[in-house]
Formats: structure tokens, sequence, C-alpha cells
């Protein structure tokens, strides 16, 4: 009987041939581009060559002055179009090798970043679900009652709450992508803030988030208030995940008649300034969000729903160490 091959092994395998073929495409991409650049060589020197042994040859054989002055001539002309005709092709063809290689570096990255997407969106849906059928079997298993099954209802609805968040996070960057995407419909962006903070917190309790808002109260925001809300609670969502235990992540909504600003800030590692602009790239992930969990989704989003409301974000280091986004966009 022949030996089962797990899961595992059949990714490692796959993964290992997928290696291969890039590298032999690479190789034979330079093999290609070799032998093409060593055409156009033998092709100039040919030319040139035939032209010096014409030259020669009427030479020897006698030919008149005016014969040997049109063979000279001939054998120049010759000299300009190899040296004319072969800079341009061979312009040509180092532009062309130039943007196929970047086409090809481009396209392995981003597969590279498809990959781990894959990889990380399999670990955020397995992982919840894991958690809740755990809860479940132990409640059935174990006959539980009273309070430790209550206990064990909570691990199944934090799992199912994880669950729906992934899940959103993925339906959103699809519908982003339609014409209609967003809807827009004033509302009031002091009483959305509060609200959808509160709401995260009754969601997690276990965090400490404090709000302050300053300025007009009354200001209405132009926009879809279910995006703004995916785009804040990702961004709350990051700044819990990379603050210490006990730290406070502190949201503050300045508003003015010229602009209002949304900054939220914590207190962990922060970013790098030469890494802020790629984390909002798609499927992109730092190197220390390795053993953090995260699709490497959450950032893109809030970047495509802050630009497609006219407004910008940026990232600053925040005093004392760690990250503020902040997110700007005209007053209504």
């Amino acid at each position: 009987m022949p030996a089962k091959v797990t899961a595992q092994e059949s990714n490692l395998s796959i993964k290992n041939f997928k290696m291969k073929r890039g590298r032999r495409a690479r190789v034979l991409f330079f093999v290609l581009s070799t032998y093409v650049f060593l055409q156009l060589a033998w092709w100039a020197n040919l030319l040139i060559s035939s032209a010096t042994d014409l030259l020669e040859a009427r030479s020897v054989l006698g030919a008149s002055s005016d014969q040997i002055l049109q063979a000279v001539n001939d054998w120049e002309k010759t000299i300009l179009m190899v040296a004319g005709e072969g800079s341009i092709f061979a312009l040509l063809f180092f532009f062309g090798i130039t943007w196929i290689w970047r086409v090809i570096r481009a396209d392995n990255y981003r597969l590279a970043r498809e990959r781990n997407f894959i990889l990380a969106v399999t670990h955020e849906l397995k992982t919840p679900i894991a958690s809740i059928r755990l809860a479940i079997d132990t409640i059935n298993r174990l006959k539980l009652k009273g309070e430790e099954r209550e206990d064990m209802l909570e691990v199944a609805k934090s799992g199912t709450l994880r669950l729906e968040r992934r899940v959103e996070d993925i339906l959103q960057a699809t519908r982003l992508n339609l014409p209609d995407a967003l809807v827009r419909c004033p509302f009031n962006i002091a009483e959305f803030i509060e609200e959808e903070v509160s709401f995260f917190k009754h969601l997690n309790p276990e965090t400490s988030i404090n709000v302050e808002v300053n300025g007009d109260k009354e200001v209405l925001l132009l926009g879809d208030e279910e995006m703004w809300k995916l785009c804040l609670t990702n961004l709350l969502e990051n700044a819990i995940k990379y603050s210490p235990e006990k730290a406070v992540v502190e949201v503050v909504l300045d508003i003015n008649p010229k602009q209002t600003t949304l900054s939220i800030i914590d207190h962990g590692p922060g970013i790098k300034p030469e890494e802020r602009e790629l984390v909002f790239e798609a499927f992109y992930r730092l190197d220390r969000d390795k053993n953090v969990e995260g699709t490497g989704l959450g950032l893109h989003l809030v970047y495509r729903i802050v630009r497609m409301h006219d407004a910008d974000i940026s990232i600053k280091s925040t005093s004392g160490g760690g990250a503020t986004f902040v997110v700007v966009w005209p007053t209504n």
C-alpha cells in the first residue's frame, strides 16, 4: 500500500516545485538574453569583416583609384550602418530586457504576497473555528453547567466574532472593486467615533481606549458609514495588537472649519519611516508580524476607504514610542 502524503508534505512539495520553476524561468531568461546579445555582436562583426575583405580584395586585384575610393566609401557607410542600427537595436534590446525583468520581479513579488495572504487567511480562519469546535466539544463531553458552561460559550462567541471580522475583511476587499462601492450619506462624525469605540470596547473588554473630541460636535461627514466602521475597527485592532499589556490607546478627533483630523495613537514598537508606505499595500506583512495574527489586508482596506472618501492618511511616530495613524479630510 502506498504511503499516505500529509497536507503539510503536499504543500511543501508544491512550494518547492514553484521555487524550482521560478529559478528555471530566470535561468532561461538570462540564457536567451545572452544568446540574443551574442547574435547581435556576431552580426555586426560579420558585416564589418565582409566590407573589410571586399575592400582588401579590390586593392589586391588592382582596381582603379575611383573604384577603390568607392569601395572605401561603401566600407565607411557599412561601418556607420552597423554602428547606427546596432546602437538602436542594442538600446531597444536593453530597455526590452529591463522591462521584462521588472515585470518578472513584480510578478514574483505579487505571487509571494498572495502566498503570504493565503497562509495568513488559512491561519486566521482555522484558529477561531478550532476554538469554537473545542468549546462545543468540551461542553458536550464534560456536560458542563453553570459558570463553566458560560465560560466555554464565551470562548465560542469570541471565536465567532473573530471569524466574522476576518470574513468581513475579505468580502469588503472584493466589494471595494465595484463601481458603486460607496453609499454616501451625511452622519455625525463625533457621535460615530464615540459610539463605535464604545462598541469596540464592549466586544474587547480587556482593552483600554481613551476618546477625546475637540471642536464642533455637530459637524456632519458625507460618506459611507459602514465603510468608516470597517476603517475605524481595523485601525483600533492594529493599535491594540501592537500595544503592550495595559497600555492605553488614544483616539483623538479634532474638528475645525477647514479640516477634520482623526488620530489613532498607540505606544507599541512603532513603524520604521521606510516601511510606512509599504504597510498600506495588500498582503504586506512586516518582519515583526510573523508571530502576530492578521491577513495583511486590514491597513490596505483602511487606505483604500480613506482615499475613496478624498481623505489622506499618514503614519507618524508617537512621542515616547509607538505609531500614530492620522486621517485628515476636509470638513463638510
